[in-house]
């Protein structure tokens, strides 16, 4: 019996330091207190209350609108037929 309480306390000895560490590390990183950045917040209220000065239109600058004129419609030719009958009375070409 004597070795069996040796094992136990041995465990038990093993794991206390180990808790001890594990508890001061937690206990170290959920104490760190957040502290609100000043000069961001300073920012954010400057930006948030700025209103620009309205611009003067220059009215000297402005050109009337001027569009362009319509294209014509291309003229074809009437007698489609007489172009048509010289076309097929040229020689043909041969094509190797």
């Amino acid at each position: 019996m004597s070795s069996v309480a040796r094992i136990a306390l041995g465990s038990i000895a093993s794991k206390a330091p180990f808790t001890v560490r594990a508890m001061a590390a937690r206990g170290i990183a959920t104490s760190a207190v957040m502290q609100k950045d000043v000069v961001q917040e300073l920012y954010l209220k400057e930006l948030k209350g700025y209103k620009p000065a309205p611009t003067k239109v220059d009215e000297s600058q402005v050109k009337e609108l001027k569009l362009p004129a319509a294209p014509e419609v291309p003229a074809v030719d009437a007698d489609l037929s007489e172009q048509l009958a010289k076309y097929d009375a040229e020689p043909e070409e041969a094509t190797q």
